[in-house]
C-alpha cells in the first residue's frame, strides 16, 4: 500500500519519519480527520481543512505552507489512485508534531470503504455508560487526538465488556459522546445530540447529520443535555463519525431501541454528501 508522507508518495514499508514513536509527547501531539471519499476523490474537502486549520491554530501546530485544501486533495487522490481504491475509502490524515522543535509531519492514509454510499448497519450496536473517568468541558477535547486517555480507557473498557462502545460522559453526567463518535437521539419527530461545550468533537460530519435530518423533517436541538437515564426516554439512538458513517445502537445496558428512523436519515446524508461530490467533480 501506497501512503503520502509530507509531500512524497511512499510505499508503507519504506516509510522512514523525522519523529520517531518515542519522542511523541502525552497530549497535543497529533491531530486526525478522517476524510470520506468517492471515485478516487476526496469529498467535503474544504471542510475538513478549516477544521484542521482551527484546530492547529488551538494546539500552536506550525503546519507548511504547502498544506492548502489543494495539497489534500492532490495527495488524497495520489493514494486513492496508486492503491486502486476507485469506490467509497476512507482517507486518514495525521499530523504529527514534536513539541521541542514544533516540526510537524503529514501523512495520510487509505482503506476501503465499501461500493458507494454509506450504508446503514443492520445489526445493532451494544454500549454502555463509561463512569470510570470523565470528559472535561476544556476546548482541546473537541479534537480528534490519539493521546486522549479517556477514550483509549473507555475503548478497553468496551472490549472488556464484550461491546461495541462506550458512551462517555462529564462528571455532572452530561452524555459527551462515544468514544470516536458523535451521539445523536431522537425523540418524537426531535432530533437531539449534545452541544459542544460539552467536549463533544466538533466533527464535519456532525453538522451534515444535522442538516439532512432537517431536511426530512426533523426539528433539531443540537445543545441537548442528555442525562443517561434519559435515553430510556428516546425512540432511537446513534452515532456517527467520517469513517463509519451512521451506526444503530440496539441497547445500552438492558434498554432496546427500534431500528427505523436511522435509516432515513442515512440517506439524507448521502443525498447531501455525494450531491457534493457532484458539485465539486
Amino acid at each position: 500500500m501506497y501512503i503520502s508522507v509530507n509531500q512524497f508518495f511512499i510505499k508503507e514499508e519504506d516509510v522512514k519519519l523525522s519523529i520517531k514513536p518515542w519522542d511523541l509527547q502525552n497530549q497535543g501531539c497529533i491531530l486526525t480527520e478522517d476524510i470520506r471519499a468517492n471515485a478516487a476523490m476526496p469529498l467535503l474537502v474544504d471542510e475538513h481543512y478549516k477544521l484542521l486549520k482551527q484546530n492547529a491554530e488551538l494546539l500552536k501546530f506550525a503546519l507548511p505552507p504547502y498544506f492548502t485544501p489543494d495539497f489534500i486533495k492532490s495527495q488524497a487522490n495520489g493514494i486513492l489512485t496508486r492503491n486502486k481504491l476507485f469506490q467509497a475509502a476512507n482517507v486518514r490524515l495525521t499530523i504529527m508534531r514534536d513539541i521541542a522543535s514544533n516540526q510537524t509531519e503529514i501523512i495520510m492514509t487509505s482503506q476501503y470503504a465499501g461500493s458507494g454510499p454509506y450504508e446503514d448497519n443492520t445489526k445493532g450496536l451494544f454500549t454502555d455508560i463509561y463512569n470510570e473517568a470523565y470528559i472535561t468541558t476544556h476546548r482541546p477535547n473537541q479534537l480528534d487526538q490519539h493521546c486522549q486517555l479517556i477514550n483509549a480507557m473507555a475503548k478497553v473498557s468496551a472490549i472488556q465488556k464484550g461491546l461495541d462502545d462506550m458512551l462517555l460522559i462529564t462528571d455532572q453526567g452530561f452524555i459527551v459522546s462515544a468514544t470516536d463518535s458523535a451521539l445523536f437521539a431522537i425523540q418524537k419527530g426531535k432530533m437531539l445530540t449534545p452541544p459542544l461545550e460539552l467536549g463533544v468533537r466538533n466533527d464535519v460530519m456532525r453538522k451534515i447529520v444535522l442538516d439532512a435530518a432537517s431536511s426530512i423533517g426533523y426539528k433539531i436541538d443540537s445543545e441537548a443535555f442528555i442525562m443517561p437515564e434519559d435515553l430510556n426516554e428516546m425512540d432511537e439512538i446513534f452515532l456517527c463519525n467520517t469513517a463509519k458513517g451512521i451506526q444503530w445502537i440496539s441497547g445500552v445496558k438492558r434498554h432496546r431501541y427500534i431500528h427505523k428512523e436511522s435509516k432515513k436519515i442515512v440517506g439524507a446524508v448521502n443525498n447531501i454528501i455525494f450531491s457534493e461530490s457532484q458539485m465539486q467533480s
